[in-house]
C-alpha cells in the first residue's frame, strides 16, 4: 500500500492507495499542533503495512515537521516530490525551481489519466486546482507542460476586502441569486463569487484562444463542484487529482520498477 500526502496552505490531504486504486483518503488540519499531527497520522497508519509513502507540499516548514514523523510512523522512507524527477510530460516551464510540486502532481494526474485516453489520440488538458488559491496547469496535445496560471481563491479576495477595508464585514461564501447586491452582505458575496466565476470562465477561454483547440478541463479543489454546477467549460471534477497525480509520480520513479 503507498501513501500520497499533499501538504496545501490550509490542510493536508492524504491518500492510500492499492495499486492505481484510492482506497481510502484523510484530511489534517495544517494550523493542528505537532502532537495532534503525530496522533492522527499514527491514527490513519494504524494496522496499514506502507510500502511507499509521497508528499507534495507548498509549505516548507510543514514538509519539515511531517516527513521525519512519517518515517518513523510508516517505517519507510518519505518522497518528496521535485521538478528534477522523471515527469510523463516534457517541462516548457521556464522556472520549474519555484513551481509548487502539488501543480506538478495535479498536471501529471490530469494528462496520464485523462489527457491519453485508450479510445481516442491525445489531446490536451487543463488541471484546474480551486481552493486557497486558483491554479491553472496546461498540458498540450503533444504532451509538453507549458505553464499555468496563479490567482486568488475566492477566501482569499474575501480576507483582502476585510484586511483593506474599515468597515467591510467577513461574510459566508454563498452565491446569492443576483450579482446586484440589496445589502452590504449580498453586495459582498456577489463581488467575491461572480467575479470567480466570470473570472475563471473568462481565463479558460484564454487557454482554449492560445492553444488553438477546446482542453479537456479537470477541476479540483474545494470550488470544484462549485465550478463545475454553474460552468460549462468544467469537463470534470477529480476531488482528489493531486493525490492521484503523487502517485503517478511515485510510480513513474519507483526504483524497483
Amino acid at each position: 500500500m503507498w501513501l500520497t500526502l499533499d501538504i496545501g496552505n490550509s490542510a493536508a490531504k492524504g491518500g492510500f492507495f492499492e495499486g492505481d486504486r484510492l482506497a481510502e483518503t484523510f484530511r489534517i488540519a495544517r494550523e493542528a499542533p505537532p502532537d495532534a499531527w503525530e496522533g492522527a497520522l499514527a491514527e490513519h497508519l494504524r494496522r496499514r503495512a506502507v510500502t511507499r509513502a509521497g508528499v507534495a507540499s507548498v509549505v516548507p516548514a510543514a514538509t519539515a515537521l511531517v516527513r521525519p514523523l512519517l518515517e518513523r510512523l510508516a517505517g519507510v522512507p518519505v518522497e518528496v516530490l521535485d521538478y528534477r524527477m522523471r515527469l510523463p510530460f516534457a517541462l516548457a516551464y521556464e522556472t520549474p525551481q519555484t513551481m509548487g510540486t502539488d501543480r506538478l502532481a495535479a498536471a501529471a494526474a490530469a494528462w496520464v489519466r485523462f489527457g491519453q485516453p485508450a479510445d481516442g489520440g491525445p489531446r490536451s488538458v487543463v488541471a484546474l486546482d480551486a481552493g486557497t488559491a486558483v491554479t491553472y496547469e496546461v498540458v498540450d496535445r503533444t504532451g509538453v507542460f507549458l505553464g499555468g496560471t496563479i490567482a486568488a481563491g475566492p477566501a482569499l479576495l474575501r480576507d483582502a476586502l476585510r484586511r483593506g477595508t474599515a468597515q467591510l464585514p467577513v461574510v459566508p461564501l454563498e452565491l446569492p441569486e443576483t450579482p446586484v447586491g440589496r445589502s452590504t452582505l449580498e453586495a459582498l458575496q456577489a463581488g467575491i463569487l461572480f467575479a470567480f466565476l466570470d473570472g475563471v470562465r473568462g481565463m479558460l477561454a484564454r487557454v482554449r484562444e492560445a492553444l488553438g483547440e477546446a482542453p479537456l478541463v479537470v477541476a479540483t479543489g474545494g470550488w470544484g463542484a462549485f465550478l463545475q454546477s454553474h460552468l460549462d467549460e468544467i469537463d470534470l471534477v477529480e476531488p482528489h487529482l493531486v493525490l492521484h497525480g503523487i502517485r503517478v509520480l511515485m510510480a513513474l520513479n519507483d526504483p524497483d520498477a
